[in-house]
C-alpha cells in the first residue's frame, strides 16, 4: 500500500505525468506502476498530430483513450500540410479516427457516471421529519462523493483544437464541465456522419460546454455561410472570458450585432470578420479588443480598455478617449497622416506599434521620431500603391530616426522587374536601432554586403529574410548566426 502510494505522489509530477512514453513505460513495468497509472489524478498530457499520422498510431490512440482519457490535459488535431490526390479523403478518415477515440472517452465516462441513487420507499405518515431529513443528507453525501471520485478519474479534457474538416460535429463529444478552451477552424465536409455535406452549424451544440472561458472561431473560406442562430449560444456561456471570430461569413453580421448587443462577460474580444462592431461600452469587463475597422458613427469603445488593435483606423476620435489604453497597434488610415500625433495624449500608453500599405507610409515618415512610445513599425508595399525611390528613402529615414523601435518590418511584393532596377542600401541605415529585438524584411532587394550591417544589431531575438533574392547569400548568413548570439528565431527563406 505504501508504494502504491508512493507511486501514485511520483506520478503526479509534470514531469512524469506529461510524457505519454513514461507512462505507457509504467503500466507495463509491473503491477503496482500500472495500479499507479490507472489510479492517477494528474491531467497533463497534451495529445498533438495531424492528417499525416499512420493509421496504426491513430488505432493505437483511439484504443488507449478508452482507457486512459482521464490523464489528457488537450487534443490539437490538424490538417498539416497534407496535399497531393487523395489529401481530401485521408483527412476525412483522421477526423473518424479522431470521432472515435472522443467517443470512448465520453461512453466510459458515461458508464463511470453513478447512477441516481435508487429511491427511497416512501415514508408512512408515522415517518418523523428527522429521519426524512437525514435519508436525504446521506443521499446528498453520496452524490458529492460520487462526483468528486469520477472528477479525479474520469474525461477531463481542458482544451481541444482542430482546423480538420467536419471538427464542429465533434463538439457533443466534448466533456462540457471540464473543457475550458475551444479553437476551432471551420471547414466544410463531405465525409460526415451520412454521407450528408455539413459545416459549422453544429456550432449550436456550444451551448452544452457550460465551463469555456475561452473560444476561437476562425473561418479560411469566403463562401462559408453561417445559418441562423450558430452565435446565440454563446451568450449563454457564463464563463466564457475570451472570444475571437475572424474570417468572411455570409450571413454573421445581423448574429453579430444581436451578440455583441448583449452583456457578454468578456475580457478579450477578437472581431475580424470584414464588418464594422457597434458600440462596444456596454461591455464593462473588456480590456483587451482587437477589431479589423474603426467602429461606425457615435460607437463607443469600452473605456477600461488597456489593449487595442485595429487594422483599419479611420477616426482617432474612439481611440484618444481611452484613458486608460496601454497597449495600441493601428493601420492609419487617415486623410492627413499628421493627426497620429494626436496619439501622445494618450496618459497611460506604453506601447505603440503603426502598420502601414504602401505610400503612406512615406506621408507619416517624419512623425514617428516624435513619438516616443513607438515600439512597432510595419510597412507593406504592393504594386498598386507601390512607393517611389524617393518616398522608399523617405519611409527608410523615418524608420532609421525612430530610435525607441523593438520591432520593424518591410515587407515588399513589387514586381521583380521594377525593384530590380532599384537596389538599396537598407540594413546599414538600420544600425542605429539598437533596441531592435525583431526585425522582418521581405522581397527586399539589397546592394551587394549590406545585411552585413546587421551583425550591429546584437540585441536581435528574432531575424526573417524572407525572398531577399541575392541580397542573402551563405557567408553573410553564417556571419550574421556568428554575430548575433541571442537569436531565438531565425528565417532565411
Amino acid at each position: 500500500m505504501r508504494m502504491l502510494s508512493a507511486f501514485n505522489i511520483a506520478l503526479e509530477h509534470p514531469a512524469l505525468s506529461a510524457d505519454l512514453g513514461v507512462l505507457c513505460a509504467a503500466a507495463r513495468s509491473c503491477k503496482a506502476w500500472r495500479g499507479a497509472v490507472q489510479q492517477c489524478r494528474a491531467r497533463n498530457i497534451a495529445v498533438v498530430f495531424d492528417a499525416a499520422v499512420t493509421e496504426q498510431k491513430l488505432g493505437s490512440f483511439a484504443w488507449w483513450m478508452l482507457r486512459n482519457a482521464g490523464l489528457v490535459k488537450s487534443i490539437t488535431a490538424t490538417a498539416g500540410r497534407l496535399r497531393g490526390r487523395g489529401w481530401g479523403s485521408r483527412k476525412a478518415a483522421v477526423r473518424w479516427w479522431l470521432h472515435d477515440a472522443l467517443q470512448a472517452a465520453a461512453e466510459r465516462a458515461d458508464a463511470a457516471t453513478p447512477g441516481a441513487p435508487a429511491a427511497a420507499a416512501a415514508p408512512s405518515a408515522s415517518s418523523s421529519a428527522g429521519f426524512i431529513d437525514s435519508t436525504r443528507q446521506q443521499q446528498q453525501q453520496q452524490q458529492q462523493q460520487q462526483q468528486q471520485q469520477q472528477q479525479q478519474h474520469g474525461w477531463r479534457l481542458a482544451s481541444f483544437s482542430s482546423d480538420l474538416p467536419g471538427a464542429s460535429d465533434l463538439l457533443h463529444l466534448l466533456p462540457g464541465r471540464s473543457l475550458t478552451e475551444l479553437d476551432l477552424t471551420l471547414r466544410y465536409s463531405a465525409a460526415c456522419v451520412g454521407g450528408a455535406e455539413t459545416g459549422p452549424w453544429q456550432l449550436t451544440q456550444l451551448t452544452s460546454l457550460c465551463s469555456l472561458q475561452r473560444l476561437s472561431l476562425c473561418t479560411p473560406y469566403s463562401e462559408c455561410s453561417l445559418p441562423d442562430g450558430c452565435l446565440a449560444g454563446i451568450a449563454q456561456l457564463s464563463h466564457l472570458t475570451s472570444l475571437k471570430l475572424s474570417g468572411m461569413w455570409c450571413g454573421i453580421r445581423q448574429q453579430l450585432q444581436e451578440l455583441l448587443s448583449q452583456p457578454l462577460p468578456l475580457h478579450q474580444l477578437h472581431v475580424h470578420v470584414g464588418n464594422a462592431v457597434l458600440s462596444l461600452a456596454h461591455l464593462t469587463r473588456l480590456t483587451e479588443l482587437s477589431i479589423q475597422r474603426s467602429t461606425t458613427g457615435d460607437a463607443a469603445l469600452p473605456a477600461q480598455l488597456q489593449s487595442l488593435n485595429m487594422s483599419d483606423c479611420t477616426d482617432l476620435a474612439p481611440v484618444l478617449a481611452l484613458q486608460q489604453l496601454q497597449s495600441l497597434t493601428i493601420c492609419p488610415s487617415f486623410l492627413e497622416q499628421q493627426q497620429v500625433l494626436e496619439l501622445t495624449k494618450l496618459p497611460a500608453l506604453q506601447e505603440l506599434q503603426l502598420n502601414y500599405r504602401g505610400q503612406a507610409a512615406a506621408a507619416a515618415a517624419s512623425t514617428w521620431v516624435l513619438l516616443p512610445r513607438l515600439r512597432g513599425l510595419g510597412v507593406q508595399a504592393l504594386d498598386i500603391d507601390a512607393p517611389s525611390k524617393q518616398q522608399t528613402n523617405a519611409i527608410l529615414a523615418g524608420a532609421a530616426a525612430a530610435s525607441q523601435l523593438t520591432s520593424l518590418e518591410l515587407v515588399s511584393s513589387v514586381a521583380v522587374s521594377t525593384q530590380q532596377e532599384h537596389n538599396m542600401a537598407v540594413c546599414g541605415g538600420l544600425v542605429g536601432l539598437k533596441g531592435l529585438k525583431s526585425l522582418r524584411l521581405q522581397g527586399v532587394w539589397l546592394v551587394p554586403g549590406d545585411v552585413l550591417a546587421l551583425t550591429a544589431l546584437t540585441g536581435l531575438t528574432s531575424l526573417k529574410l524572407i525572398n531577399m533574392f541575392w541580397g542573402v547569400r551563405s557567408e553573410a548568413a553564417i556571419s550574421l548566426v556568428r554575430s548575433l548570439t541571442h537569436l531565438e528565431h531565425l528565417n532565411f527563406y
